[in-house]
């Protein structure tokens, strides 16, 4: 990569390591949206979601483990943390896990720097000239010379590391690929980071998602009645709209019977994630329901700006 590219790929990632938002909408100064759910569905929401990917580490661990009774799994870290709900095949599950292997392994921070100047030749070598060890690295994260100019880290075993002309200190500086592109490598620290091997076992926490489903809403399901013609009116257009949400716009206040509606949340408990549960409740009206309008159960996000007082 050129430098211009380079350049504009950082001035993105100062953009990310600021908060900065480049064309980001303003946030409503309130909205209210409803979703029809039933009992699985709550499972669902206040669980952990795999995403169903052979690449999704957790999502094979929790597989492979519930319907083979074991799963073996080899990283620095737990692909999957032992305590954390999920929904897999209509039950709810969590899982456990031992260390039952450990090979010692070394984290490189690196940096592949965009080359300035002329270097001499003994300063070079070939991406092809390599050791195999090193070139597996490259291999294995699509790194072919087209993009250089970045840090990041790679993993080496103890093992592989006197094999390697790379680590813990380049032997020749300076790589040059087929292309034409170089790039000027150099490790900047480096860290113990082992691979183990992880044994993971399923543990059943409910044999349907809908019994947990039905817990959560006994508990937290609220009726809302009895309202005033302008709240059961935002309430509406919420069900009725193709969004099925209801917003302020961030430089308007919102009406008061929206705050009414705050008021009415703010009397009842929300709904949050099972490992969210020991947390302390939220000291505002701004978060998810589950609310019962006219005999249906919706999950219900309410939002609203409570910086100005509520009208009495």
């Amino acid at each position: 990569m050129k430098r211009r590219q380079f350049l504009g790929s950082a001035a993105a990632l100062t953009i990310a390591a600021t908060g900065g938002c480049a064309g980001c909408a303003p946030v409503p100064s309130a909205s209210l949206s409803m979703d029809p759910v039933t009992d699985e569905d709550i499972a669902v929401r206040v669980t952990t979601r795999l995403e169903p990917a052979a690449d999704n580490e957790r999502y094979v661990v929790a597989r492979d483990a519930i319907e083979n009774g074991t799963a073996t799994m080899n990283g620095t870290h737990p692909p999957m943390d032992e305590g954390v709900p999920f929904v897999y095949d209509g039950g709810v599950y969590e899982v456990e896990y031992a260390v039952t292997d450990s090979v010692p392994a070394t984290r490189f921070s690196i940096v592949l720097d965009v080359l300035d100047g002329d270097p001499s030749s003994d300063e070079i070598v070939a991406f092809d000239d390599l050791p195999d060890v090193d070139r597996e690295k490259f291999v294995e994260r699509g790194w072919d010379g087209e993009f250089v100019g970045f840090g990041t880290s790679m993993l080496y075993l103890d093992s592989e590391i006197p094999k390697s002309a790379l680590v813990p200190e380049p032997e020749h500086p300076i790589i040059e690929w087929d292309n034409g592109e170089r790039g000027v490598f150099s490790v900047d620290g480096s860290a113990e980071s082992p691979v183990e091997t992880y044994e993971y076992t399923p543990k059943t926490l409910y044999e349907s998602a809908a019994e947990l489903g039905a817990s959560v809403r006994e508990e937290r399901a609220f009726v809302l009645s009895d309202l005033t013609d302008a709240e059961r009116g935002i309430v509406d257009e919420v069900l009725t709209s193709e969004s099925r949400s209801y917003t302020v716009a961030h430089d308007e206040e919102p009406p008061a019977p929206m705050r009414r509606l705050a008021d009415r949340f703010r009397e009842h408990e929300q709904v949050r994630r099972l490992t969210e549960r020991d947390e302390p409740e939220p000291q505002t009206a701004s978060g998810n329901y589950l609310v019962e309008y006219e005999g249906t159960v919706y999950w219900t996000w309410f939002d609203i700006d409570e910086s100005t007082a509520t009208p009495g």
